[in-house]
This record gives structure tokens, C-alpha cells and sequence, in this order.
């Protein structure tokens, strides 16, 4: 078992030498660990388990990089909280999280809200208060966490 200490690019994407691992939008710009361990390569950030890739190296490939080192100690156990995303509500009401369409309603059109993404639902909440709760319809990633914001034009 081998670890290395990389960071992810605003991609979402780590480099292991010449290999290119996509770890995901949600970890971009922070630093994380990589541990590769048989054929599966788990991704640690701050502490706990983000998620599980397959490999991209041989094991006869991985002694040879920069930074690594041997693994010591127990996986960590994984995130046990949702995913939070941030949308800016528009003057219709409906925002979309994972290419689903959830209303909000007109009433909160230029609030920003936050969603929580979690197995089987969707929570929107804006200042801690619960607005709405939707089913998830699909699996589809989250792959845009940040509302995006216009300024206005002079």
C-alpha cells in the first residue's frame, strides 16, 4: 500500500507521473491523499474517506513516484454528510441540481440557496430554514457547486 500527497487541480483532476486520475469538481484546488492499495486507489481529504477509484497504476509503477511513501494505519471511514451546492434562485423559481429540475418557488427569485444532495432526495434550505424537499430521479453527479452570480451591468 502505497500513499501520495497531491493537488487537485481546478479540473478536479490529480496527476500521479504521467497518469491523470479525475478525482472530481467537489475536491478542486484542495490537497488530498492518494492511496493506492491493489487495484483500488481511495481518495482521503481532511480526514475522511471521499471516495474509491479504480487504480490507474500497475503496482510495479507506483515505488517510483514523487512523494510516495508507505501507508501506515487504518482506511478512514467515509463522509458521512451530503453533498451541499449552492444555486442563485432566478425569476421563475426553478433551479437545477444534477440535470433534475426542482422548484423553489418565485417568491425566493435573486436568493441564494442551498441544496443538499443526498441518496434519494434533494433538501433546499436558505438561512438554515427548510424550503423544499424533492425526490432524486436520477444518479446523475453533481458536477457544479457554486451559484453562479452576475454582477450588474453598468
Amino acid at each position: 500500500m502505497i500513499e501520495i500527497d497531491r493537488k487537485v487541480d481546478l479540473s478536479g483532476v490529480a496527476s500521479l507521473g504521467k497518469a491523470k486520475v479525475t478525482v472530481g469538481y467537489e475536491l478542486a484546488g484542495q490537497r488530498v491523499r492518494l492511496r493506492l492499495d491493489g487495484h483500488l486507489m481511495h481518495v482521503v481529504h481532511d480526514g475522511v474517506l471521499a471516495k474509491t477509484l479504480p487504480a490507474p497504476l500497475e503496482a510495479d509503477q507506483r515505488t517510483g513516484l514523487r512523494g510516495a511513501r508507505v501507508g501506515t494505519g487504518e482506511l478512514p471511514a467515509p463522509a458521512a454528510r451530503a453533498v451541499r451546492v449552492e444555486r442563485k434562485v432566478p425569476t421563475d423559481g426553478v433551479i437545477m441540481v444534477a440535470r433534475q429540475r426542482l422548484r423553489v418557488g418565485r417568491t425566493y427569485a435573486g436568493e441564494i440557496v442551498i441544496v443538499h444532495v443526498e441518496d434519494t432526495y434533494f433538501r433546499i434550505t436558505l438561512n438554515g430554514a427548510d424550503l423544499a424537499l424533492h425526490p432524486r430521479k436520477n444518479q446523475h453527479p453533481v458536477t457544479r457547486f457554486r451559484a453562479k452570480i452576475h454582477s450588474p451591468k453598468l
